[in-house]
């Protein structure tokens, strides 16, 4: 019989008011532990920073920095951090206890979806917790399905926002790495498809072929694999997901209960889950430890329990609980010393796994029926192939115990690569070259350029053939241009206007979509992202709304012959030759019982004034200030146009 190997701070107090229990994961920012609050006899969970990165100062200096801020954010969408502190060898942070599941939970690792609906309302949830962290400075980093829970009234919080960064990051992700794990979120929502951060743009029609366009787009501007064509940050992309949000047809306070529930997957390409994941353990049950048993925890800094477990009812007062704890302590401090003593030496030698890939190295640990924590981290090796194991902590041939830790460095390659030439194409074909080479931190500076269009690379630091170190940037030289921003899902007016402010010019194009509210760009021509010269054009795509049925098109036909030839009157006005100017022949049909009207049909390149009256599609408008270009359909909406009725 093998004896696990004993949690050195399972059930250690802190401060003597922390409890430790069970240990439930293990990160970068140390050890993750459910315990009991001897002062608010409450259940949380304790992150104990790793023992090995105690003595480094600029490590708990960044904990308990990190701890603090995230001490100080208060949303009712966020698991809050509720103390943390330095007890002797111990730093430590404190987190609220989430009781719920995660999104993960919900959708059982893939075999559930949430309808578009559904998983959009989930989706402004979250983005509604992680704006109100933005405004504050404070960045997640780390966020995915696990460290969404979801209570049994149906709240949406946010937890496991981690409190030490790999010392790799620097600063930190920016708000544009969480912009890219909400893209992928809604995504799993509405495919039940578990992706990583380093996957390509996400269309979820790839896997449900019925999806929108509008939906298609949301999530592929969010997961576009250059940061600075996605949403600055939740904020903007909270704005864009309201609105694609507000064009189904029920409100989402409208939703029954069976229309905010998990869908079972049909079809489609499940293309990861957490079930393929080594870590699967991780989200197994835990043991019991007293009044704390049966909690689990999948986020780093922040726990839940399970909702759908019976309620425990009021906490035993801590003068009753006190000599049971002490009696459980003692007792478990023998049955662990009485193993120990009568356990036979089980230890293995650690094989030899360097030049091994990765899974393969996974697969001879667990081979050794062990039950060993298998962590891994990427190291440069000029000798290993990239995906291999170049190294592991401890050694080769040292011997490991049931439960210990072994560390596989998994090669990323050499470190110092030969730049590629990418000099005369696009940023774009550059920056899928560089990426190629192993080179991901890429900067671009713009140039004037009398020979080459714009978005072309003129050069690079460092050129072609030299030697480059991939932990440092290549800078592109590009030539100078402007870069056509995201457009799909704002107003007319609004696009318009942004297009303008970067000195482009616009095009407009009127179409009938399904789902774009009138007036909404539901395209753009060229796409985000494509670096344009000075007054370059780009061409907007504006809704008209669904496409009419047959009745209301031969209705509108048959009024199109009826006021063919309108009377234009005999005034001046500001025609422009075709029929459309506005001088006396305003059609006004005051006190006229008659169902016609001889209005001018609109006409986007004429200005109107006040008390102009127009014909579109079958219905007479009147302006109520001066405007040019909007559709009577869509200034309604703005109070530009009042509907005076059908012609």
């Amino acid at each position: 019989m093998e004896t696990p190997t004993p949690d050195p701070l399972f059930g250690i107090t802190l401060h003597e008011r922390y409890i430790l229990g069970k240990r439930v994961r293990s990160g970068a920012s140390g050890t993750v532990h459910v315990a009991h609050d001897l002062g608010s006899d409450q259940t949380v969970t304790v992150t104990v920073l790793h023992p090995w990165l105690v003595g480094d100062h600029g490590a708990v200096h960044a904990f308990l920095g990190r701890a603090q801020t995230l001490e100080g954010l208060s949303h009712p969408g966020i698991a809050r951090v509720l103390d943390h502190g330095r007890d002797g060898g111990h730093v430590y942070a404190v987190t609220e206890y989430l009781q719920g599941q995660t999104l993960a939970e919900a959708l059982r690792g893939g075999e559930l979806r949430y309808p578009p609906q559904a998983a959009l309302a989930i989706t402004v949830e979250v983005l509604t917790a992680l704006d109100a962290a933005h405004k504050e400075g404070v960045v997640h980093g780390e966020l995915d399905p696990d460290k969404v829970v979801v209570d049994g009234a149906g709240g949406v919080r946010l937890t496991g926002f981690p409190l030490l960064f790999d010392a790799e990051e620097d600063a930190g992700p920016e708000t544009r790495t969480d912009v890219h794990a909400v893209g992928r979120i809604l995504y799993t929502l509405m495919t039940g498809s578990f992706v990583g951060p380093d996957t390509p743009p996400l269309r979820p029609s790839s896997v449900l072929p019925e999806t929108s366009s509008d939906l298609d787009m949301l999530v592929a501007n969010a997961t576009d694999a250059n940061p600075r064509y996605r949403p600055r940050d939740a904020g903007q992309y909270l704005t864009l997901v309201e609105q694609v949000l507000r064009s189904f047809s029920s409100a989402p306070a409208d939703l029954t209960e069976a229309d905010t529930q998990p869908i079972p997957v049909v079809g489609g390409v499940r293309q990861e889950t957490y079930a393929d994941h080594a870590d699967q353990a991780d989200y197994a049950d835990y043991a019991d430890y007293a009044d704390y048993g049966d909690h689990g925890d999948h986020a780093d800094d922040g726990g839940y329990g399970d909702a759908g477990r019976p309620g425990r009812g009021a906490p035993v007062p801590l003068w009753r609980r006190l000599p049971v704890l002490v009696g459980a302590g003692v007792l478990v401090l023998s049955l662990f010393a009485a193993g120990w003593a009568l356990a036979p030496d089980s230890g293995v030698e650690l094989p030899d796994l360097v030049g091994v890939s990765a899974e393969e190295a996974e697969e001879s640990l667990g081979a050794l029926g062990l039950d060993l924590m298998v962590q891994f981290e990427e190291t440069y090796s000029d000798s290993v192939d990239s995906g291999a194991v170049a190294d592991t902590t401890p050694a080769p041939g040292t011997t490991v115990e049931p439960g210990a830790e072994v560390l596989l460095w998994v090669s990323a390659g050499p470190q110092y690569v030969d730049v590629p030439d990418v000099v005369g194409g696009t940023e774009n074909e550059a920056r899928e070259t560089l990426r190629g080479s192993g080179f991901t931190d890429l900067e671009v500076v713009q140039e004037h350029s009398a020979e080459e269009p714009p978005g072309t690379v003129l050069a690079t630091e460092p050129a072609a053939g030299e030697r480059g170190d991939r932990e440092e940037p290549v800078v592109l030289h590009v030539s100078e241009g402007v870069i056509v921003p995201a457009l799909i899902g704002m107003a007319r007016e609004d696009a318009e206007r942004a297009l303008a402010g970067l000195g482009l010019t616009v095009g407009v194009a009127e179409d009938h979509h399904d789902t774009a509210p009138v007036g909404e760009v539901s395209g753009q021509t060229p796409e985000p992202g494509t670096i344009l010269p000075e007054e370059g054009l780009v061409t907007l795509t504006v809704s008209l709304g669904p496409e009419p049925e047959e009745d209301e098109e031969d209705e509108a036909e048959e009024t199109a012959e009826e006021t063919a030839s309108p009377s234009q009157g005999d005034g001046g006005g500001r025609g422009n030759g075709n029929g459309h100017g506005n001088g006396n022949g305003r059609g006004d049909r005051a006190g006229d019982s008659s169902d016609s009207c001889d209005a001018p049909e609109w006409n986007p390149d004429t200005v109107y004034d006040n008390g102009d009256r127009v014909q579109y599609q079958g219905r007479e408008y009147e302006a109520r200030w001066w405007t040019q270009g909007m559709t009577p359909a869509a200034g309604e909406q703005w109070g530009v146009w009042e509907d005076k009725g059908s012609c």
